[in-house]
C-alpha cells in the first residue's frame, strides 16, 4: 500500500494491521518523527517504509493500492502522476476538496465537466464514494471534502497522452 500524507499515522496504523507492507510518503519531517515513534518497537515497524519528500518529485515504488489525504493544491498533478505510473496499480482511494472530486466524476453535459474530467475518465474509472464534512477535521478546514476511488484502465487506451491532452486543451 502506498499512503501519501500519513501525518501522525492514524490511518497508517490501521493499514499496517491489514497490509503486508505500507510505503508512506510525507513531506513534513516533524510528522515523520511522530509516525516513526508511533510504530517503534512494534511488529508494525518492519512493515513500514517512509519516503520523506514531495510526492510529486519522488519516484514512486511498485504499489497495489494507494490511499491519500494530500494537500488540495497538488490534487491534479498527483492524479496524473498516479495515472501515468507503471506498473499499474489496482486502485486508489483519495480524499479531495469536494469541488475537485465532483469535477473528476462529472459526465458530459454536467456543469463541472472539464478537461480534468475528460482526461481522468479516459485513463480510469472514477467513482465518488462519500462526502466528508468539515467537522471531521481538527481544525476544521474552510472547504468540504470527498473521497473518490480511481481504478486505472488496463490496458490503457492506445494513445499518446501528451498529444491527447494538447488536443483537449485547445478544444
Amino acid at each position: 500500500v502506498l499512503e501519501v500524507g500519513p501525518g501522525t499515522g492514524n490511518m497508517t496504523v490501521k493499514l499496517l494491521e491489514k497490509a503486508k507492507k505500507v510505503v508512506a510518503c510525507e513531506l513534513d519531517t516533524r510528522l515523520v518523527a511522530e509516525l516513526q515513534k508511533r510504530v517503534q518497537c512494534t511488529p508494525m515497524q518492519n512493515k513500514l517504509q517512509i519516503l520523506i519528500g514531495d510526492v510529486l518529485k519522488t519516484e514512486l515504488p511498485f504499489f497495489d493500492v494507494c490511499v491519500a489525504n494530500l494537500p488540495y493544491q497538488i490534487s491534479s498533478p498527483f492524479v496524473f502522476k498516479l495515472l501515468l505510473h507503471r506498473p499499474f496499480f489496482r486502485c486508489a482511494v483519495l480524499m479531495f476538496q469536494r469541488e475537485f472530486a465532483m469535477r473528476l466524476v462529472a459526465k458530459p453535459g454536467d456543469k463541472l465537466y472539464c478537461r480534468l474530467s475528460i482526461n481522468t475518465q479516459l485513463l480510469a474509472r472514477v467513482d465518488h464514494l462519500m462526502k466528508v464534512g468539515k467537522n471531521n477535521f481538527r481544525p476544521p478546514p474552510k472547504v468540504e471534502s470527498s473521497v473518490v476511488r480511481i481504478e486505472p484502465k488496463n490496458p490503457p487506451p492506445p494513445i499518446n497522452f501528451q498529444e491527447w491532452d494538447g488536443l483537449v486543451r485547445i478544444a
